[in-house]
């Protein structure tokens, strides 16, 4: 690994992948609907030279992957950086190249991680011919969506055949900017669905009495749900149990017939993950049955957690520490969010890793998935140099 070529290469690609990082924040585009998004990669990748494996996947022009070194019959890395946005009401930041789209934004950095992989993909085009072994870019779409997660659409569609590894990243707001972060291990909770529907009997809003109010049913069942974690899980277990919607009538004089509410289910012990949803229905029914309606539970597993492999750690750690200094890359404990890379991490040995934006004071330090979430261009190359010398050091062990 020559560390001093991919730091020069990385500075010198950071315009074009700041300016690519603009042109998809304004034109952010929701899972399974990415392709303004993916026409820009796969022009980028034209551009650079990087042959094209695959456009396009679960039946959508959404996606695309491409190799390097594609005749190599050494080994193959991958990696991942997944592409779509959120639905947010209106960004709340003052940009030159804020969203354009209505209700849609890039407030959680993945317009980053495709304009740093599209970096990462000119330098390794660059080193192409010293290296050991094949890259696999994977510009993967729809992380987001839950129940139709990209990864799993790629790695059903054949995109790991001849894959030995996969790194996977993501930016971190709040961190030290330029700081890389992993856990070793399970590095991400479980994240999960679960949909409630609440049924009483609908009236006139003048005669309760004459009715059964879903919504007062809901409101006692949201109440009585925070009771699972505080007084049935073992203090020191990381379980997280939120409310994500509640939908209940449609006009302020009548009481309606049903009440819906949706929410996730988030930890990182598998035996208490699959007691969640009993503790669930069992206080739904029973608030349910007390204010005289009956609920309809449905639960949705979506995604066990990334699991970072020890090898792969090691070698993320050595890189790192070789290009930023060993002091910018730091061992965290493991997050409460989630993330579709699991579905890679249960196939491949993985790696997942942050890289800080700004901390605490700085206008890096707004919430993923919040209107005011803003991506630090700075750490673009930092982003880029990591995976190209994560990639490499993975080759060349694997060669020795």
């Amino acid at each position: 690994m020559d560390k001093t070529k991919i730091l020069a290469l990385a500075a010198q690609a950071e315009d074009e992948m700041t300016a690519l990082r603009h042109e998809l924040h304004r034109h952010p585009e929701l899972g399974w609907q990415e392709v303004r998004t993916t026409d820009a990669i796969e022009r980028e990748l034209r551009k650079i030279g990087c042959a094209i494996l695959r456009r396009g996947f679960a039946g959508t022009r959404c996606g695309i992957v491409c190799d390097v070194n594609p005749d190599s019959p050494g080994p193959c890395v991958a990696v991942r950086a997944d592409i779509d946005a959120l639905a947010v009401a209106r960004e709340d930041n003052d940009l030159e190249y804020a969203s354009a789209a209505p209700g849609v934004m890039h407030a959680c950095g993945h317009d980053a991680h495709a304009a740093s992989l599209l970096g990462a993909a000119k330098i390794f085009k660059a080193l192409e011919k010293g290296l050991p072994g094949r890259v696999r870019l994977m510009f993967q779409p729809s992380e987001e969506q839950a129940t139709a997660p990209g990864a799993k659409a790629l790695i059903e569609e054949g995109m790991l055949d001849g894959v030995d590894a996969v790194i996977g990243y993501h930016v971190r707001a709040g961190a030290p900017e330029g700081e890389i972060q992993f856990t070793p291990g399970a590095a991400t909770t479980s994240g999960d669905i679960w949909e409630l529907d609440v049924v009483g009997k609908g009236g006139h809003g003048s005669r309760p009495q004459d009715a059964v109010d879903p919504t007062v049913a809901a409101a006692q069942i949201i109440c009585a749900l925070q009771t699972v974690v505080s007084r049935e899980i073992p203090p020191g277990e990381r379980v997280v149990i939120s409310i994500g919607t509640l939908k209940s009538g449609s006009a302020v004089n009548v009481i309606p017939e049903k009440c819906e509410i949706t929410g996730n289910i988030r930890t990182t012990n598998p035996d208490i993950r699959a007691t969640l949803p009993e503790r669930i229905e069992r206080i739904a029914q029973g608030v349910g049955l007390a204010m005289r309606c009956r609920t309809d539970f449905r639960f949705i597993p979506v995604y066990p957690s990334v699991v970072n492999d020890e090898a792969m750690g090691l070698l993320l750690e050595e890189a790192a520490g070789e290009l930023f200094g060993a002091e910018k890359v730091k061992r965290v404990p493991i997050s409460s969010g989630s993330d579709d890379f699991n579905f890679y991490s249960a196939e491949r040995p993985s790696i997942y890793f942050n890289v800080g934006m700004g901390g605490p004071g700085t206008p890096y330090a707004a919430a993923h998935h919040s209107p005011q979430f803003r991506t630090n261009d700075a750490i673009l190359k930092t982003c880029a140099a990591a995976v190209v010398a994560t990639a490499c050091k993975f080759l060349e062990a694997k060669t020795k």
